[in-house]
């Protein structure tokens, strides 16, 4: 059986590394769009400058050619400036540092579209070599499943259909079989990543022997019957998946109760640490979905790299995107008001889409948690300065 060439590995441990690979890619292909954005943005910008620069050599340009004399001498100085003060202007970007220029001229947009695309960058070499990893360990498992399957299919192909005569039960029924059996793999031929099970072949067989074939099977042939309960077990896996899991975020958009069993076994989390409670939950989720790789990287960096920062706790999307969490703990109410301070306001206001508050109840067995975006966040609620700083005039 295919089973036991698997070497220790299993259908539900390939279904989670064709998803961590799925993610991975997704996520590339996400920052390489983000990258080329980034990149039309410096162009733009480039050409500002040197719209800029034209519109300085213009006038210098303009005063070198007119004597001062009538309407006429002007508008004909005027033309010729306006061709030659080309010059000037790309020799003023190529005397001076040209990303200097952009980022006079931007007031620093420039450096900060460097900054992100050498973030985006980094982002992208670290999904690239975790896909890459992923890949590594699709391979054997895959390359088991096309030997499998290769196999089995000559061996029936050789025994009930190479040369035969056509025309007999016997042939009819293997002929059917083959052709369901061909049709069934299709699916699993589509999901694999780094091989492909060779069909091509035999579906062109097909397609010439059952032109004049009525394939409708009186009974299952036994050839195949390993073949096909090991499809029926795949595609089972593949439609079922596993039921949805619902990332935290949009789970407790509106309160709920936690279970702290459920989030964390090894560990009793207190309602004083309002921090370890959403590390637990975001772990949680993580490897509820078969994402180990991002449970293991959410850390609750308030604790390990000190305040400051605008945000509590790093986590992650599904796809791989940093996710920064704000918790607010409380011991009254979920719609209690709450202190927020200025970097962490600063923090929300500019990472709108991908900050979130977590606003978590501890009180006992009753403990809630309630999330909301960034932006939501700032839309519902109202902001009232409470302290002022003191300075020497």
């Amino acid at each position: 059986m295919l089973e036991n060439q698997l070497q220790g590995l299993n259908i539900e441990d390939y279904k989670q590394e064709i998803s961590a690979y799925k993610n991975y890619r997704t996520r590339v292909s996400i920052l390489k769009e983000e990258l080329s954005g980034l990149e039309k943005k410096k162009k733009t910008l480039a050409g500002a400058s040197f719209l800029i620069a034209y519109g300085i050599s213009l006038p210098l340009t303009f005063l070198l050619f007119f004597d001062g004399g009538g309407q006429e001498d002007f508008w004909g100085s005027l033309v010729v400036s306006i061709f030659f003060a080309i010059y000037p202007a790309a020799f003023f970007g190529a005397i001076f540092d040209t990303d200097f220029l952009n980022n006079i001229f931007s007031f620093g947009k420039l450096d900060k579209i460097k900054k992100l695309q050498k973030d985006v960058q980094a982002h992208i070499e670290e999904a690239e070599e975790l896909k890459g990893n992923t890949y590594k360990k699709l391979q054997p498992f895959e390359k088991a499943i096309r030997d499998y399957y290769e196999t089995q299919l000559a061996e029936f192909f050789d025994k009930n259909l190479f040369k035969k005569r056509s025309g007999g039960q016997g042939f009819e029924e293997a002929l059917s079989e083959f052709s369901s059996t061909i049709e069934e793999l299709s699916p699993i031929n589509s999901s694999l990543v780094t091989t492909r099970i060779p069909l091509e072949d035999y579906r062109e067989y097909l397609k010439k022997r059952t032109i004049n074939h009525n394939l409708q099977v009186s009974k299952k042939s036994e050839g195949l019957t390993s073949i096909r309960n090991f499809t029926r077990k795949f595609t089972e896996l593949q439609e079922q998946r596993r039921k949805e899991v619902v990332a935290p975020e949009k789970l407790y958009r509106t309160a709920r109760k936690i279970n702290w069993e459920n989030i964390n076994k090894t560990r009793k989390l207190t309602g004083e640490k309002g921090e370890e409670i959403a590390v637990a939950i975001e772990q949680e989720f993580f490897e509820s979905i078969g994402r180990k790789d991002l449970a293991n990287r959410v850390r609750n960096v308030a604790a390990e790299d000190g305040d400051g920062l605008g945000y509590d706790v790093l986590s992650f999307f599904e796809d791989g995107r940093d996710k920064y969490i704000e918790v607010k703990s409380t011991k009254t109410s979920l719609t209690a008001p709450f202190y927020i301070s200025r970097n962490e306001l600063g923090f929300l206001k500019e990472h709108n889409q991908d900050a979130f508050i977590y606003r978590i109840l501890v009180s006992g067995e009753d403990s809630q948690i309630r999330t909301q975006l960034g932006s939501e966040f700032l839309e519902t609620n109202e902001l009232i300065p409470t302290q002022y700083i003191a300075r020497v005039k």
